[in-house]
């Protein structure tokens, strides 16, 4: 979350992380809260009866990993760091779901359901095995952390693999080397040429199952496919575009967000002390103020007096009272100038506006209809917009042929 004066902006998160065989037990007792101590500082322990499950696990995580890989009739070559399982979560910051109507400790309101039903959907999309959930271990929304989240485990399961294409001669032969190994086929960039073939029973490996995602940029595509599915949405920002970085844990992504709103709250500490100086500058500069009328505190009782009618036989009296009825008269006649030409501005902008609202008209009846004919382009219309304004805005020259780069800060 970054906090700018009233504006805060909140970021989607989706996260994914590996673990071996032997997390099974220690991932699942955290997940479902059935250890009696957690590593977990966060969890409260008053409220996980108010946590919600889309699947729960069925004598713990490591008997349903079993009874999964059964199920699914899948090979695993196992190994001393072979990723057995992985983890997802998706969440945004605390301020996202009080503004969804949540409150720590209460019955979970219907928006905050309906964002979570959207972030399973789509967790299964992503990747539950042909769309289902059949290779979920354990799905689940805990409400008793800081801030709720959805949390779930499953097996990266493929049913293709990933086979290389080898140069054939005109008799159909593997053609080979001089060293009699076989020649592997190229693409017109010079790069490998593979092929996927179908498994004769379903496997469990991570690489082969994020390379059918998009390899190194299976990331940026499930971010991407998040926020263009739910994030966009709900108002959430996309975060870096074009990132193609690893994904991270859970506690590095709970440590970064720490540190994010550490940054927020240094922010608002700044602010705080900028509005408390300009404060006491106010004091300082009213009560210097006053020290300056107090010789006029004369004619400002004078004047006061001869509202009340009562003449004073005193001339040096009424030579007061003459001048404070002169003074008050001349902040009088500057007032009404002053109104007088608010009261023309206001006017002409009245004016300008009743001529604009025949095109804004024609806009809403226009916005109107591709709504309700073409949905699909005015989202597409309106993504473009916001990558357009999310682009850096190109330097420009000045006479003196030197170049400067605007920074607006929003």
């Amino acid at each position: 979350m970054i906090h700018w004066r009233n504006r805060i902006i909140s970021y989607q998160v989706v996260r994914i992380e590996q673990f071996n065989k032997g997390s099974l037990g220690k991932i699942g007792g955290e997940t479902e809260r059935t250890s009696k101590h957690h590593r977990n500082e966060d969890i409260d322990s008053e409220r996980t009866p108010l946590n919600l499950y889309f699947k729960k696990s069925e004598g713990g995580l490591t008997a349903q990993w079993k009874k999964t890989m059964q199920e699914l009739n899948a090979t695993f070559r196992e190994k001393k760091d072979s990723t057995a399982f992985e983890g997802m979560i998706i969440t945004s910051n605390t301020a996202f779901f009080e503004q969804l109507g949540w409150k720590k400790g209460e019955e979970t309101p219907y928006a905050v359901m309906e964002f979570f039903n959207r972030c399973y959907e789509f967790a299964l999309q992503e990747i539950g095995y042909k769309g289902t959930d059949k290779n979920v271990l354990s799905a689940v929304i805990h409400l008793d952390e800081t801030t709720p989240h959805l949390q779930l485990y499953y097996i990266p399961v493929v049913d293709t693999a990933k086979k290389k294409v080898y140069e054939k001669g005109a008799d159909g032969k593997v053609l080979r080397n001089e060293k009699g190994s076989p020649i592997q086929k190229k693409d017109e960039h010079g790069k490998s040429v593979y092929e996927y073939v179908e498994l004769e029973h379903p496997k469990l490996c991570s690489s082969d199952f994020w390379g059918e995602r998009g390899g190194q940029l299976s990331y940026g595509n499930l971010q991407d496919s998040f926020h263009e599915r739910i994030g966009i949405h709900y108002g959430l920002d996309r975060g870096e575009v074009g990132s193609n970085k690893k994904h991270t844990t859970k506690y590095q992504w709970q440590k970064a967000q720490q540190e994010t709103e550490l940054a927020a709250l240094e922010d608002e500490k700044v602010h705080a002390e900028e509005v408390i100086e300009q404060a006491q500058t106010a004091f300082e500069t009213r009560d210097k103020a006053l020290e300056e009328l107090k010789p006029l505190q004369g004619y400002l009782n004078a004047f006061h007096e001869a509202l009340s009618g009562d003449l004073p036989f005193s001339p040096g009296k009424l030579k007061k009272m003459l001048i404070g009825l002169m003074t008050e008269y001349k902040r009088l006649e500057e007032e009404k100038k002053i109104t007088d030409k608010d009261r023309e501005n206001l006017f002409s902008e009245l004016q300008k506006a009743e001529r604009r609202i025949p095109e804004l008209e024609k806009y809403k009846e226009f916005v109107a209809f591709i709504n309700e004919y073409a949905p699909d382009k005015l989202d597409e219309a309106k993504r473009t917009a916001t990558e357009r304004k999310n682009v850096p805005k190109p330097p420009f020259k000045t006479k003196s042929n030197s170049w400067f780069t605007l920074i607006f800060f929003a």
